[in-house]
C-alpha cells in the first residue's frame, strides 16, 4: 500500500491556520472522517489524542504523524494538512511543526499501520520532499508529489 492510495485530494489542507495541537488535530480528524468508510470525527480525534499521550509523533524538521487505531474504521486513511504557521508539538529537534500526515487505521490494524508509519517517516525525512510539499501550490500538486515514487526508491 503506497501513500498515494490512502489519500486524495479531498483530504489535502493547505495554508490552514490553527494555534494548538488540539486545533490542528481536531481538523485532521474531519479530514480523515470525510470518507463513507470511516469511523466519526469524534472517534478519530480521540484515537489521535491517545496516541499524542503517549508521546509526540512530532518527527523533527517541521514534520509530524499523528496516527491512531480507530473502532468503526473499516479502511486506512490519510490526510494531509499543511499550516500557514508552525505550532508547537513536542517534536525531538524543538522545531515547530507545519507539515502533518495523519492516519487513521482499523483497530485491528497492525503491520499495514507500522509500514505506513515507516514510509511516512522516510518520505518526510527527505529534505527535497519537504520543501515541495510546503511550496506546492495546492492539494493536487500536493498529490502529484506524494504520488511519485520516494526518492532512493530506483525506477523500473
Amino acid at each position: 500500500m503506497e501513500l498515494a492510495d490512502i489519500l486524495s485530494s479531498e483530504r489535502i489542507a493547505v495554508d490552514v491556520a490553527v494555534s494548538s495541537k488540539k486545533a490542528l488535530l481536531e481538523k485532521a480528524a474531519e479530514l480523515l472522517a470525510a470518507d463513507d468508510a470511516s469511523g466519526h470525527a469524534r472517534d478519530i480525534f480521540e484515537s489521535l489524542c491517545q496516541r499524542e499521550r503517549l508521546g509526540s509523533t512530532g518527527l523533527g524538521h517541521g514534520v509530524a504523524i499523528p496516527h491512531g487505531r480507530v473502532e468503526g474504521q473499516s479502511n486506512v486513511a490519510g490526510c494531509l494538512v499543511r499550516l500557514s504557521s508552525g505550532i508547537e508539538f513536542d517534536a525531538p529537534d524543538d522545531a515547530r511543526v507545519d507539515l502533518f500526515f495523519a492516519l487513521a487505521v482499523p483497530a485491528h490494524c497492525t503491520d499495514v499501520h507500522l509500514r505506513l508509519l515507516a514510509g511516512i517517516a522516510e518520505r518526510f525525512g527527505d529534505e527535497t520532499c519537504r520543501n515541495r510539499l510546503r511550496e506546492a501550490g495546492g492539494s493536487d500538486e500536493i498529490m502529484k508529489i506524494i504520488s511519485e515514487p520516494p526518492a532512493g526508491a530506483g525506477g523500473p
